[in-house]
């Protein structure tokens, strides 16, 4: 049939719209690749990895991002990247215990290998670091970590340490029976397999929740031992068990390596009293981490919302210098910059005398003096409190609490983790789980840069992730 003109014209007009429609597409494309590449190449080398910690069967990964010049964050496109094994599923309503540990994942010295634990499958998974920085599981990977519950790592030239808690609520049979908490030495063969060398037990019932080696002597490593083992509401069913007595303790450990890359038992320090009168509950340490140039060993005193320090001789040994108080609420894990000049410190819960409603981070000054006996120059608010619950210790808490940090390597950045705490069926809320930036200030206090949902970058609600570390790849 043939066409009369205003058809002729609306088929034209139409012709023209879509060509503008599809000019339009092109150029969002080319906007939206060039924002990409843009992304790409400002966060080029900078990469953030934390693990999900899935407890789903052989769901466990490590989840990656790009850093960029500002401190902010971008998923990394090739991630997440399985580890082989399971995380641990602690459903117990706020328990302190399975989830208080630090330096789940770390990377070797030369950003190389990366290498995280496993807690429920009780292995340590090794990958190999990319240079886009994504990761490649090493052949035989994960490897045994000779022990239940693998809760921390460190590394010093080709040794690395594993602490295993041993104290997963999803083990609880093992847990009762003959297991014990070890710390365990494996060396790093050169394809990056891991090889047993030693083993040292804890066969009376302390947990070990985290290993580090000192920054300055690479034979001298420590331990930090926390046992929260109570019934703190009568519901056994909610509060388990894993030992068949109650027990909250805890205490400092010293280690030195052999030539051949064995643990050897330097030192077992009990913590003192530092409050009078003394509470009930005792005073014990949870997050520990050492002055870069001077003997000190530093102690988050969880249970006194103070910082301890501690002065170690050569061989290891640890002596008591002093506590200085903390505004924070249940101080736990720490962080040193390499300068020994400023003392990061994670508070689990807000402090209710101070006005706060979430987690916070404080800093201390440790700049020549003040490394024996610190001073603390800020407090900064932790984002997005998300609610709150009441826990299995008839408490009011929020519902997302921080847990890991990290530097990054320029130390102008603050990475810190926060889980969702609340995982009973209740909870019909979703969020919890959210990775924190913040920027450092000359002054040494902290500025929120962004705040990233985890349900958002594929980590279950049901998760609660742990560890962070940041690389320079160059």
């Amino acid at each position: 049939m043939p066409h009369n003109s205003t058809t002729i014209s609306i088929a034209m007009a139409r012709t023209a719209n879509r060509h503008i429609r599809l000019a339009m597409t092109a150029l969002l494309l080319a906007g939206s690749a060039m924002v990409a590449i843009a992304d790409r190449a400002d966060a080029a080398g900078r990469f953030l990895y934390i693990e999900s910690n899935d407890h789903a069967e052989g769901m466990n990964s490590i989840v990656a991002y790009e850093r960029r010049k500002d401190g902010s964050l971008g998923l990394h496109t090739k991630g997440p990247f399985l580890t082989g094994g399971t995380g641990i599923d602690n459903n117990t309503n706020g328990k302190l215990g399975p989830n208080d540990n630090d330096t789940p994942i770390i990377a070797s010295p030369d950003g190389r290998r990366l290498y995280a634990v496993n807690g429920h499958s009780n292995t340590v998974a090794v990958f190999d670091i990319q240079p886009d920085g994504s990761l490649s599981q090493l052949p035989g990977s994960p490897f045994p970590s000779m022990g239940i519950g693998p809760a921390s790592l460190s590394i010093s030239g080709d040794v690395l340490l594993v602490a295993n808690r041993n104290e997963d609520p999803a083990q609880i049979d093992a847990l009762q029976g003959a297991a014990n908490s070890s710390y365990v030495s494996f060396r790093i063969e050169d394809n990056g397999r891991l090889s047993f060398l030693s083993k040292i037990q804890s066969k009376d019932g302390h947990k070990a929740t985290q290993v580090l080696f000192s920054n300055a002597d690479p034979k001298l490593a420590f331990g930090n031992d926390f046992q929260v083992d109570a019934d703190f509401d009568g519901d056994g069913t909610v509060s388990k068990l894993f030992t068949t007595e109650a027990h909250v303790r805890g205490r400092l450990r010293s280690f030195r390596l052999t030539d051949d890359g064995k643990l050897v038992d330097v030192s077992r320090t009990e913590i003192p009293e530092t409050v009078d009168p003394a509470p009930e509950v005792p005073t014990i340490p949870l997050g520990i981490w050492d002055h870069p140039q001077k003997n000190l060993l530093y102690a988050g005193l969880v249970t006194r919302n103070q910082l301890g320090v501690f002065r170690h001789d050569d061989k290891g040994k640890l002596s008591f210098v002093s506590a200085v108080d903390n505004s924070g609420q249940d101080i736990c894990w720490l962080r040193v910059n390499k300068a020994g000049t400023r003392l990061y410190a994670v508070n689990n819960l807000p402090r209710e005398n101070s006005g706060d409603m979430t987690s916070t981070i404080t800093v201390f000054d440790i700049s020549g003096g003040n490394a024996e006996r610190p001073v603390e120059i800020s407090r900064t608010a932790i984002p997005l409190p998300l609610g709150t619950f009441v826990n299995n210790r008839t408490g009011e808490q929020p519902n997302s609490t921080a847990f890991q940090m990290t530097l990054d390597p320029s130390e102008e950045f603050l990475y810190v983790i926060n889980q969702r705490i609340d995982q009973t069926n209740r909870n019909i809320s979703r969020d919890g789980n959210v990775l924190h930036a913040f920027g450092i200030e000359e002054n040494g206090s902290l500025s929120v840069i962004a705040s990233y949902h985890l349900l958002e970058d594929g980590i279950s609600h049901r998760a609660r992730p742990q560890g962070v570390v940041a690389i320079d790849i160059r």
